[in-house]
């Protein structure tokens, strides 16, 4: 088994996903990981508006293994169904800032492999795994091209900084059924469209 820690380091210096082995959580790798994702993360919430948010050490582990794992079996066309279905689990749903933002720190870049796979077979054991897991998950869920809406938290634990940055993303990929029904979100995703000048209600 791959260890994680190197596969996030690389995957944050470069942006490559880069294995040889299907990854693994080994149980004195936990620190290790726990590290890399904690200098990454201290940087990646400099770019969110309010108050800084704090790391969520079991979300954030959580999706870099379930983002290691998607990554593997996008090359690893080998594996039986089953084990890809019971390795890439959908968890709950994120419902504070920490847990949304420590997922969407490594989850992001599980996008490229959904779009890559979904493209070669909508059906897809892979396919839909990821779908399911980022419609939960949906603050980085609303960078996909997924048509059926989030089932996971839109009020973000009440973050102004992670409604506004679900709000810039869903008006530059617009989808009617992430569109929030009420509260907040919604009233901040008006006002982002209206910032871009673009029509409200979107069509």
């Amino acid at each position: 088994m791959s260890a994680l820690a190197p596969f996030l380091d690389h995957l944050f210096a470069t942006g490559e996903a880069v294995l040889r082995e299907r990854p693994a959580l080994a149980a004195n790798e936990r620190r290790d990981v726990d590290a890399v994702l904690r200098r990454a993360f201290g940087e990646f919430r400099l770019g969110v508006a309010g108050a800084l948010i704090e790391f969520d050490p079991d979300a954030g582990i959580a999706a870099a293994l379930f983002t290691a794992l998607a990554c593997w079996f996008a090359v690893s066309r080998d594996e039986p169904e089953e084990v890809v279905a019971e390795l890439l689990k959908t968890s709950n749903g994120p419902t504070t800032p920490g847990a949304h933002l420590s997922i969407d720190l490594t989850l992001r870049y599980a996008v490229t492999v959904y779009r890559r796979a979904s493209a070669q077979n909508a059906e897809d054991v892979l396919v839909t795994r990821l779908a399911a897991t980022l419609r939960r998950w949906p603050l980085t869920g609303t960078l996909a091209d997924i048509a059926e809406g989030p089932t996971g938290d839109l009020t973000f634990g009440g973050h102004p900084g992670l409604e506004l940055l679900y709000a810039e993303r869903l008006a530059t990929n617009y989808r009617s059924a992430w569109m929030p029904e009420s509260g907040r979100t919604r009233e901040v995703l008006e006002l982002v469209f209206q910032q871009q000048g673009k029509k409200w209600p979107p069509v």
